[in-house]
């Protein structure tokens, strides 16, 4: 059967139904379980193998990935298509977050600026080759993940359980007009700092002639030394073909510091019984995470070395600093590059040439993705999606950009296993 005759059975109505359907189910990380089974259900229903993976540090077997497998009739290379489950949190001015808006040719909702749009067109890409009744040959897998945005352990199991999986399509981020055939890897750490006073008023305390640290003043100086870091160490001044900028990628993320009772930052300021939280009290303690996106060739350990030796560098300009650093997420998230020879960029190349009549380029991004672990597993690895619209207060995707998307991943499941 030809490419054109099994795309042109897309079913539109019900791949449009089917991302409205995924957008109303909050699955924020974390919180995936609703999601994972509705996926699990609209699988069963499309007559596919089911395989959870639950997640060691699940409270429950709800926390899990969803996998569906097409048996193949012939022998052939074993596919999977993927995407995560997990989304990030609304904005607070997030227009229609979960309502599934469809207005103006557009579908709005959280998602559909990162998987949940590849999702519902993969899983109506398998429904669509399934109902034109083409023979497939090797196992076809859809994978849902759990943790993408965190730890990426969905990824991990995935990569480490010993599953015959020879090429893999990782649905997320991107463009129509482009392949992705590298990203950066991931590492995050905190920083803490100390305070002290000989009394609770700050300014009192210095005027009595106390040493007197203020935990917040310390975080400030030493982001003041990490900014001087991303422009003067030579770990963030690395370039890459196919990367914007110079790297690694620098993130000041959350910070927050106080001290206890109604110093408590987190306590609202207000009238009545443990609802203050004001000023008065001196800070003892600040923390702050900072993240970094590694390019190519560099390593977790290499930014941890970098961001001590800043925050050392703001110590010794200042002897009251005390400041502590954890490196609590690293898991082997790696940057990861492969080939644009490599049989799964030249499938989704070809592909994507077929159904928009015209060859892509080759890119790279600032993110990470799952596919370091199936990288490292031996799998030949491709990733490629719809737009990059994630965490936009108007996020959204076009229908134009959904059907052309499963399209895509029609004609590449077509070259891949039939």
């Amino acid at each position: 059967m030809k490419i054109d005759d099994v795309v042109a059975m897309l079913d539109e109505g019900k791949l449009i139904s089917l991302l409205r359907s995924l957008i109303k189910i909050p699955s924020y990380i974390g919180e995936e379980d609703d999601k994972a089974d509705f996926v699990q259900h609209h699988l069963e229903r499309m007559g596919l193998e089911i395989v959870e993976m639950v997640l060691p540090t699940a409270d429950s077997h709800r926390r899990r990935n969803v996998l569906g497998i097409e048996r193949g009739s012939q022998p052939g290379k074993n596919v999977m298509l993927c995407a995560h489950l997990d989304t990030h949190w609304p904005s607070a001015n997030h227009f229609s977050a979960h309502d599934a808006l469809v207005q103006d040719g557009k579908i709005y909702g959280i998602g559909t600026g990162d998987s949940l749009t590849p999702m519902a067109a993969l899983l109506s890409a398998i429904d669509t080759v399934k109902r034109a009744g083409v023979a497939i040959k090797g196992d076809l897998i859809f994978a849902a993940t759990v943790d993408e945005l965190g730890h990426k352990q969905g990824g991990q199991m995935i990569g480490e359980s010993g599953m015959k999986i020879d090429i893999c399509l990782e649905g997320d981020v991107g463009s129509p007009m482009e392949v992705f055939i590298c990203h950066t890897g991931k590492v995050e750490v905190e920083i803490r700092t100390k305070g002290s006073s000989g009394f609770i008023i700050g300014a009192f305390s210095e005027r009595a002639g106390h040493q007197t640290v203020n935990a917040v003043v310390s975080m400030n100086k030493i982001i003041n030394s990490l900014l001087k870091m991303k422009e003067q160490d030579p770990y963030f001044q690395v370039t890459h073909p196919l990367l914007n900028g110079t790297g690694a990628g620098l993130h000041i993320g959350p910070i927050i510091g106080g001290s206890v009772g109604f110093g408590l930052p987190t306590r609202p300021p207000g009238r009545g019984p443990g609802e203050h939280g004001v000023t008065i009290p001196l800070p003892t303690w600040c923390k702050l995470r900072v993240g970094g996106r590694y390019w190519p060739g560099q390593t977790a350990e290499g930014f941890v070395d970098a961001v001590t030796a800043w925050v050392e560098k703001a110590k010794a300009e200042d002897d009251t600093i005390e400041a502590e650093i954890d490196c609590y997420l690293d898991n082997g998230i790696t940057a990861w590059e492969t080939s644009e020879d490599t049989e799964a960029v030249q499938l989704i190349s070809e592909a994507v040439t077929h159904i928009h009549g015209e060859k892509p380029k080759m890119a790279g991004m600032i993110a990470s993705l799952e596919l370091p672990f199936y990288d490292r597993a031996g799998i030949d690895c491709v990733s490629y999606g719809g737009n990059t619209r994630v965490g936009s207060p108007d996020e959204h995707t076009t229908v134009k950009e959904l059907v052309d998307l499963t399209k895509v991943y029609i004609a590449f499941i077509m070259k891949a296993c039939s």
